[in-house]
């Protein structure tokens, strides 16, 4: 569950956008402006797909309301009337709306000490742990909780009792909570005059300590008092810098503005509480931690590997297409200097519709999902096997190591690693591979489940259209989430969630295309460098379907997998 919440993980491994219930609201809302005539009906189609697969995942759903979805099932294999549908949504959320949360705990406590049903505890945690998060739950608070609960004490027994205990802290109910911020004077006096509590700071009060702990401490004359009801002290921290946030937007309004600024630590007291906690404002689109170098006193130069990058762009793009992924990144980078949420998600998807053509004939995004899909999907494999081999090596690289030299391949690193995983001729390295794993329980699973999503063509053929369809039902509600923000103003819950992914998608696509260029005699056009990575993926998907599905790997179909031939 801490892994699924971190920001850096893997977006393959991170927690759900959405839980069931979400989904479900989700369509109905899209319905509406389908009816009103906003938007295409053929957007509904990715939100159908994507139901139809939460309700196959989800058990706490189908234990709730299983002869509803079959119905709903049903109905939709036909041509069906928006009203139909509509009608079959509403019966389902009256169903599971006040239930869902109590009985996806009720099956967490059934499953949670059953061994073979490991693949299916996981999935119940991702609907959970996505549920908290459309509940309005932060994802720092709710960290903060299972570090708490299970790792930062030794556990000497985990029962029922413990999880018990995890999941009553999380109740659904809002709080009272007091957040005290340190702001410069000019913002305090604006702050005041429009009756909120902001007063000077006092030397010996209570929040002294925590509004220290700010690098612009000095500037921070006053205190500015703010009162919010949610769920837990993170989201009040954040519903302050969000007011704030404002405030300092409509200060641009006047010609002369004033010193609006602000500590990112502020100090949190539940209503009446004595005491309280100091909570920094954070940033989800952190970088991830530097991978360890390969062999001691080998120093990565970051700086020399972001020159190449920066190099391969302006080198193998005629004039024109040059100028216009470079105006993508700059558009994209204006995500990470804002914490503003609409801002960022903005920036990315300009980011993206830059980098592609114009829409003709079909829906907008409709065109944008089919020609960025392929480009984000195109080396998924390859990215998947260097996440978990990227895992592995800080504690198991020279035992790893020795594993592959042993293997006949000549291959080396990560694609040395995958054919250790994918190849069944491989089996006894891989036994040995398990067993050096053996008392690390995630990084097990991870192998695990690498290995079953390649076990054979039949798995990578799943696998593909997963992947596939998850990216293109992500893409569709970015830019439902976009609209949202810039026509009505309104942000959805899992917004994080949706830039969390959309970032590390932009960075795969710009990636792919810069790629796919480099391969190239002449300087390319970024429009036909798109529209040939599309090909290229409908080339390599037809590559497997041919083959029969119960076909081992061979090492040629995990050279065309990692993208090395």
């Amino acid at each position: 569950m801490s892994e699924m919440l971190t920001p850096t993980t893997f977006e393959s491994f991170r927690v759900y956008s959405l839980d069931t219930t979400a989904r479900v609201d989700e369509a109905l809302d899209l319905i509406a402006d389908v009816e009103d005539q906003r938007v295409p009906r053929a957007v509904l189609d990715p939100v159908i797909e994507e139901m139809k697969w939460s309700f196959a995942k989800d058990p706490a759903v189908r234990s709730l309301a299983a002869d509803e979805i079959e119905s709903l099932i049903t109905l939709l294999g036909t041509s069906f009337s928006l009203d139909d549908f509509a009608s079959h949504l509403w019966l389902i959320e009256k169903l599971i709306a006040d239930k869902y949360k109590a009985t996806l705990e009720r099956l967490l406590l059934e499953l949670f000490d059953q061994p073979r049903q490991r693949m299916d505890y996981r999935k119940l945690v991702g609907f959970y742990c996505s549920h908290l998060l459309n509940l309005g739950y932060e994802r720092n608070h709710i960290r903060h909780v299972v570090d708490e609960t299970f790792f930062e004490k030794t556990v000497v027994r985990m029962g029922r009792k413990t999880l018990e205990k995890f999941l009553s802290k999380f109740d659904g109910k809002n709080r009272r909570y007091i957040v005290r911020v340190g702001v410069t004077r000019d913002l305090g006096n604006y702050l005041r005059g429009l009756d909120f509590n902001a007063f000077q700071r006092v030397a010996g009060s209570a929040c002294e300590p925590t509004l220290d702990e700010n690098t612009n401490k000095d500037v921070l004359a006053w205190v500015f008092e703010w009162t919010a009801d949610t769920l837990d002290p993170e989201a009040a921290m954040d519903s302050a810098y969000q007011f704030l946030s404002a405030q300092r937007a409509i200060s641009f309004l006047d010609p002369y503005g004033m010193h609006c600024e602000w500590g990112d630590t502020m100090h949190i007291t539940l209503h009446r509480a004595k005491s309280g906690e100091a909570i920094t404002k954070t940033d989800f689109l952190e970088n991830k931690p530097r991978p360890l170098p390969l062999k001691k006193n080998l120093r990565v130069t970051r700086a020399r590997t972001i020159s190449n990058y920066a190099a391969d762009i302006a080198r193998n793009f005629d004039e024109t297409s040059t100028e216009r992924l470079l105006s993508s990144i700059r558009t994209a980078a204006l995500a990470r200097t804002s914490f503003n949420p609409e801002n960022r998600l903005i920036s990315l998807w300009s980011a993206i519709e830059v980098l592609l053509s114009e829409p003709r004939e079909v829906a907008r995004i409709v065109h944008y999902a089919k020609l960025i899909v392929p480009c984000i999907v195109m080396r998924h494999t390859r990215r998947q096997v260097i996440a978990v081999y990227n895992e592995l090596l800080p504690r198991y690289r020279n035992r790893l190591n020795k594993i592959t030299r042993e293997m006949e391949t000549e291959a080396h690193g990560q694609d040395a690693f995958a054919e250790l995983v994918f190849l069944e001729e491989n089996v006894e390295y891989q036994k040995r591979l398990c067993g050096l794993l053996s008392d690390n329980p995630l990084a097990l699973h991870r192998v695990y489940k690498l290995q079953r999503d390649y076990k054979n063509i039949g798995a990578v053929n799943g696998t593909m259209d997963d992947h596939y369809n998850r990216v293109r039902w992500q893409i569709h509600r970015v830019y439902r989430a976009r609209n949202q923000l810039v026509h009505a103003g309104l942000m959805p819950s899992y917004l994080e969630s949706v830039i969390l992914n959309l970032a590390e998608y932009y960075r795969s696509a710009v990636v792919t295309i810069v790629g796919r260029a480099k391969k190239e005699e002449e300087l390319s056009d970024i429009d036909q460098v798109v529209s040939e990575i599309g090909i290229k993926y409908r080339i390599l998907r037809n590559f497997f379907r041919k083959a029969k599905a119960d076909t081992s790997l061979t090492k040629e179909h995990v050279s065309k997998l990692m993208d090395t031939k």
